[in-house]
Formats: C-alpha cells, sequence, structure tokens
C-alpha cells in the first residue's frame, strides 16, 4: 500500500513539475515579446487541468476532499474560462449564482463516489437549487422583489449552515484507522 502512495506522490510531483516548466516557458517566451499571451486563460487552464486530474485521481480512489476541492478548481477554472473568451457574461451580477452551483455540483460529485451518503445528495441539491434559482432571478424569470424568492434569501444562508455543519460533524465522527 505504501508503495502506490509512493508512486501516486511522484507522479503528481512530476506532473507539478511538468506543469510549472511550461508555464515558466510559456512565460518567458512571452516576456521576450515572441507571442503575446493572455495570463488570465494560461492560469485558468492550469487551474482547470490540475483540478481536472484531482478530481480524477480522487473519485478513481474515493478521496472525498480532494475529490471536492478538485471539482471546485475545475469548475471555478472553467467558469473563469467561459467569462474569458465572452461565452457567459463576466460581470459579478451574473456570475454570483455560481458561487451556489460550483459547491453544489462539487457535493454531487463527492456524493457519486459515496452514495451511501444521502446527506450529501441533499446538500448538493440545495446548493445546486438556489444556485439555478439565482441564475434565473438575473435572467429576470423570477420576480425577486418579494413572494418566494425572499424565502430564498434565509434558505441559502441555511444551505450553507447544513453544508458546513455536516463537514464538522464527518470530520469529528469519522472513523479512524
Amino acid at each position: 500500500m505504501s508503495a502506490i502512495v509512493n508512486n501516486r506522490s511522484r507522479i503528481g510531483t512530476f506532473l507539478l513539475g511538468m506543469l510549472l516548466l511550461i508555464l515558466g516557458i510559456l512565460l518567458l517566451i512571452s516576456r521576450a515579446g515572441v507571442v503575446n499571451l493572455n495570463f488570465t486563460r494560461i492560469v485558468a487552464f492550469t487551474v482547470l487541468a490540475a483540478g481536472g486530474v484531482g478530481a480524477i485521481t480522487a473519485f478513481a480512489s474515493s478521496e472525498r476532499r480532494r475529490l471536492f476541492w478538485g471539482a471546485v478548481l475545475f469548475l471555478t477554472a472553467l467558469l473563469v474560462l467561459l467569462a474569458s473568451y465572452g461565452f457567459i457574461p463576466d460581470s459579478w451580477s451574473q456570475i454570483w449564482p455560481s458561487v451556489l452551483l460550483i459547491p453544489g455540483l462539487a457535493f454531487l460529485m463527492v456524493y457519486f463516489s459515496d452514495p451511501k451518503e444521502y446527506v450529501l445528495i441533499v446538500i448538493a441539491g440545495l446548493f445546486v437549487l438556489f444556485g439555478w434559482a439565482g441564475l434565473m432571478a438575473v435572467q429576470g424569470d423570477f420576480d425577486v422583489s418579494g413572494g418566494a424568492f425572499s424565502v430564498l434569501r434565509f434558505l441559502i444562508p441555511a444551505a450553507v449552515v447544513v453544508a458546513g455543519f455536516y463537514v464538522i460533524w464527518r470530520n469529528l465522527f469519522r472513523t479512524r484507522t
């Protein structure tokens, strides 16, 4: 088992080294004036790749924490790339629902890695539901002046509290081996 962990560590270190090497070369080429590069996109692609590799390897090995943060990094970088290429508006008033959608989708991925944890599907559902409602409100499909949307103003923080409570609960009472 130790050899497997050691091998993964070597592969991860090698990939990180290669990533830094490529990023450094691109920065040098850009500074030399050979090519004009957009560093926001380079960093976003780098984070996208790192998050994707982290999420995939964590999903295969059922490492929940790495899966969650790998998915968050991947989805956040994807959001930055979509905004930088103009596929979505890049104003905060248009993007804020993604702050709810990204952790919701990450919790959903963690749930799929361990379907016995039904609490994760509830937390993921709440985040995705409120993120979707926020997107609909930004689009003008929901009336945000009152009614049902005013309830969401209390439910969104409640979902964050439930997620935080769940994470603390899992860390306090998980079995130690």
